[in-house]
């Protein structure tokens, strides 16, 4: 018996073609006819309003340069939607040049690929393919968090390496790839979550939410590979013999995937993921040795922290770590921590019904006062966010018990 299939569900990936040049949208469709449904946009907005009504699209191809909006700034609205499938859709930037310079800043703006003008027709719809089943994986990837996650229990431990263990395989893995010219690459995932009534600031995701991100880790990497929980809310990867860009796309598709998945019922509430990424294949200056384990670790985990502190969810390479300067952070992430406050930390003496946290006078070690919450908020927007630093700790068991609430309550009932 036949089965009748809705208009609205395309047979075909649907691709999304933005260029103001009639001749440049008629290639492309010549080029994917038959293989890929298509719509047309003459600029970028109205790119954007058939991203916003076409949940059906599972590709984009934009030009750089038209009117109204043009590539670039449709990038940014595409990586920066509330809405989660627009968020994670591949994007693919046509250019009149090849130039590194302009592929790297189209990567850095958020591209997946950069395609010239005369590209040809077989190569063109290998790239749209692998991209369009990307866009699959992400979604499988998306489902198996939120499954992992509502089905952690308190007894369950993850069965991931240990970082000594991590490390002395990563270290045979350097070994041999160095020996061997291959490439060898480094992963450090950190996740951070923000609720808006905290200003965004950023804290330690539920334990439920770690679990889960390390076991879908586990889970996708290969059996050469090693993953091991090396922070609070931190998972180190080290992998050999792989093309950096297969292991940068895979790390995208990990942070699109956390930052994505349906973890909480609670749409103030959202998750950061920032994957910091090094390679043996980066450029080294000429006669500079190339560094050693120890010294790869550092770099990715440094990358990553520089994503988590700027609350950017995604890859950070070298790229990104130029594009968003080594000394161009914000605050770092504040832990709000699930355990209770020390059973002799002093009790709180509150003038109002303001939350307040502690801080000891100069010269006085056992002595606090209390800080109000307002103050915090007021040294914030006045640019001291050291002397906001320094209190952190006391701040986050403060707000524990309330972070607790919220997130039983966006979890909802077990």
């Amino acid at each position: 018996m036949l089965t009748h299939i809705s208009n609205d569900i395309p047979v075909k990936p649907r691709v999304l073609i933005a260029d103001d040049s009639k001749i440049v949208r008629a290639t492309l469709i010549k080029h994917i006819q038959g293989m890929f449904d298509f719509r047309e946009a003459l600029n970028g907005e109205e790119a954007w309003e058939t991203l916003l009504i076409d949940p059906n699209i599972r590709v984009v191809i934009t030009d750089l340069s038209m009117p109204k909006l043009d590539g670039y700034g449709l990038l940014k609205r595409i990586r920066s939607s509330e809405i989660s499938r627009i968020r994670s859709l591949p994007v693919v930037v046509v250019s009149g040049s090849d130039e590194k310079a302009e592929r790297d800043r189209a990567k850095a703006a958020g591209a997946n690929d950069l395609i010239t003008k005369g590209i040809e027709t077989a190569q063109l719809l290998s790239r749209l393919d692998v991209l369009a089943k990307l866009v699959n994986t992400q979604r499988e990837f998306e489902r198996s968090l939120e499954v992992l996650a509502k089905n952690v229990s308190s007894s369950s431990q993850l069965q991931l390496a240990t970082p000594a263990g991590l490390d002395s395989h990563a270290q045979k893995a350097l070994t041999i790839a160095l020996g061997n010219r291959k490439n060898f690459v480094i992963l450090n995932v950190m996740v951070g979550l923000r609720h808006a009534q905290f200003d965004g600031q950023a804290m330690l995701p539920p334990p439920s939410v770690v679990h889960a991100v390390g076991q879908l880790l586990q889970r996708t990497i290969r059996q050469s590979d090693r993953v091991a929980q090396t922070g609070e809310a931190e998972f180190t990867l080290a992998t050999g013999s792989i093309h950096f860009d297969s292991a940068r796309n895979f790390a995208q598709r990990i942070c699109r995937a956390i930052s994505n998945a349906n973890m909480v019922r609670d749409e103030h509430m959202s998750f950061i993921a920032s994957c910091g990424l090094v390679s043996l294949s980066e450029r080294y200056e000429e006669g500079e040795v190339r560094p050693g384990l120890v010294e790869l670790k550092e770099v990715a985990r440094r990358r990553a922290q520089l994503g988590l502190n700027l609350a950017t969810t995604g890859v950070v390479g070298p790229e990104e770590e130029q594009a968003f300067g080594r000394d161009g952070r914000l605050p770092a992430m504040a832990p709000v921590e699930m355990l209770a406050p020390p059973k002799d930390a002093p009790a709180p003496v509150a003038a109002s019904a303001s939350l307040s946290f502690y801080q000891q006078n100069e010269g006085q070690e056992s002595q606090s006062e209390p800080i109000e919450l307002s103050t915090l908020v007021r040294w914030i927007r006045e640019g001291k966010q050291d002397k906001v630093l320094q209190h952190m700790q006391d701040l986050s068991n403060e707000l524990q018990p309330l972070v607790e609430l919220l997130m039983r309550q966006a979890q909802g009932p077990r």
